[in-house]
């Protein structure tokens, strides 16, 4: 694959990424020339064979080839003193990973030689092997959102592109978590009085209806409208 050089804030897109050999050099000329370059790869996770070095190595496919040549190639770009110091220091060699998958939310399913069970089961409306970032991952995609957008971790909610958006994916949402959620807002308002955000909150996560209709009066009473629930 061929960069072309003069354009220092491009985005170089690798459908066959392999071993992330692209990467790796869009890293190296941005250090070079300055420039400010992301790069995105592409690929199936093929396996490796259990004969190779590789495999031997630890790296059971070719992204995790890929993502370890990426992290050593950083490292070392970074540690090169023959390259520009101004150029090393503000090298951003962080990256993130994602996999394509089936939603986090779980679907309804009608099983209506168990129903009891399946009425249980749908209590629990996130996949028991997903995370909090793989749920907050999916929020970003399906409101369009970049998934470089800054995310500020807080200690019961998450406060995504300045506080455009304010989730809370807590197993357990209560007063205090809302408390904060709003006194967050607040503080928005007085850095920009028209400020407007959205809060998503985990729907099975109150103790009951009363809760979350109170938690949903308290957003509001602080000037919170957009209020949405997974």
């Amino acid at each position: 694959m061929k960069i072309n050089k003069s354009k220092k804030s491009s985005v170089i897109l690798d459908f066959f990424s392999s071993s992330s050999t692209t990467a790796h050099s869009v890293m190296q000329l941005n250090v070079e020339d300055g420039g400010n370059r992301k790069y995105i790869m592409v690929q199936l996770p093929e396996l490796c064979d259990e004969d190779s070095e590789a495999y031997k190595a630890g790296y059971k496919n070719i992204c995790e080839i890929g993502k370890e040549r990426i992290r050593r190639a950083g490292e070392k770009i970074k540690s090169d003193e023959s390259l520009p110091l101004e150029n090393r220091e503000k090298l951003d060699i962080g990256f993130k990973v994602f996999k394509l998958d089936s939603s986090n939310i779980k679907e309804w399913d009608t099983n209506t030689e168990d129903l009891q069970q399946t009425l249980l089961d749908s209590m629990e409306n996130i996949k028991s092997d997903r995370n909090s970032l793989d749920v907050l991952y999916e929020i970003l995609l399906k409101y369009g959102l970049d998934l470089n957008i800054p995310i500020e971790e807080n200690k019961d909610f998450y406060s995504i592109g300045g506080g455009s958006l304010l989730v809370s994916l807590n197993k357990e949402i209560n007063d205090e978590v809302i408390d904060l959620i709003c006194k967050e807002y607040k503080n928005l308002l007085e850095i920009d009085k028209d400020f407007k955000t959205t809060v998503i909150l985990r729907d099975n996560s109150f103790k009951n209806d009363v809760d979350k209709t109170n938690a949903i009066k308290k957003l509001e009473q602080v000037g919170i409208n957009e209020i949405r629930s997974i």
